[in-house]
């Protein structure tokens, strides 16, 4: 799992590269000397050993070190699940729960232990995310995802008062540790109120983007070249909206 994300820009950025040549899966199935319903089955399943993807490189002509850089220079760009399936999800709170696991990287093995479930528990929990078209099923019981990570939740959405209980956990375990926790140096946490000027904002703003995909880029690089079990995960919140000061801090007549 901690590969998919990494595999999934790969991929794209391939595709990018045929695209950019004009070679169709016929033309590149002929390069590799294979069948083209071969190449397609590499594009949608994208699993496969890091030997055939250098092949799939060297078949359109660039080496695996320019692709894994131009991947790098990707911007990412959340997918936006069907309002459906969020109320499906919503509904469905142990299953929103698997599902959050699954694309913090988690590997199924880990799920199991952390919420002791049986084998069987997981195979239903992934049973019922296809099901949803979240992700495919393979043969052997593994799995890969339909939709491209990460995924931006609707905060206005099904799952809005999930994700605001997350994230005011988070915001307050952040805003409240103290010297001798074990997360106390795990970084820093700001909060701030200041006057601005509309361009400043916008400015601002671009560069809240470009932090967020620093955030997703060095994720990326980390679960491909680092074991997993040195791997910790890490959540990051972000906003920059006008903050309405007087309504948050009512000030009563002297005396009152």
């Amino acid at each position: 799992m901690e590969e998919q994300r990494q595999r999934t820009g790969l991929f794209g950025c391939l595709k990018q590269v045929l695209k950019a040549q004009s070679i169709r899966y016929k033309d590149l199935a002929v390069l590799m000397n294979t069948s083209e319903p071969t190449i397609k089955r590499l594009f949608a399943e994208q699993d496969c050993k890091l030997s055939r993807l250098m092949e799939v490189c060297d078949a359109v002509g660039i080496s695996f070190t320019e692709l894994v850089d131009m991947a790098a220079k990707q911007p990412v760009t959340p997918t936006t699940l069907p309002e459906s399936t969020e109320q499906s999800l919503a509904q469905r709170p142990g299953l929103m729960a698997f599902l959050m696991l699954l694309v913090s990287e988690f590997d199924l093995e880990a799920i199991a232990r952390h919420n002791q479930l049986t084998s069987n528990d997981v195979y239903l929990y992934l049973r019922e995310l296809e099901k949803l078209e979240l992700i495919r099923l393979r043969p052997d019981d593994s799995y890969y995802f339909l939709v491209n990570l990460p995924i931006q939740w609707r905060l206005d959405g099904p799952l809005h008062s999930t994700l605001v209980t997350v994230n005011q956990n988070f915001i307050g375990e952040a805003f409240g540790k103290k010297k001798g926790d074990a997360s106390f140096n795990s970084g820093p946490f700001y909060s701030a109120s200041r006057l601005f000027s509309p361009n400043s904002i916008k400015q601002l703003n671009r560069e809240v983007d470009e932090l967020y995909q620093s955030f997703q880029k060095q994720a990326s690089l980390d679960q491909m070249f680092y074991p997993a079990e040195e791997l910790v995960a890490f959540k990051m919140v972000a906003t920059l909206k006008r903050f309405d000061v007087v309504r948050y801090f009512k000030v009563p007549g002297f005396g009152g």
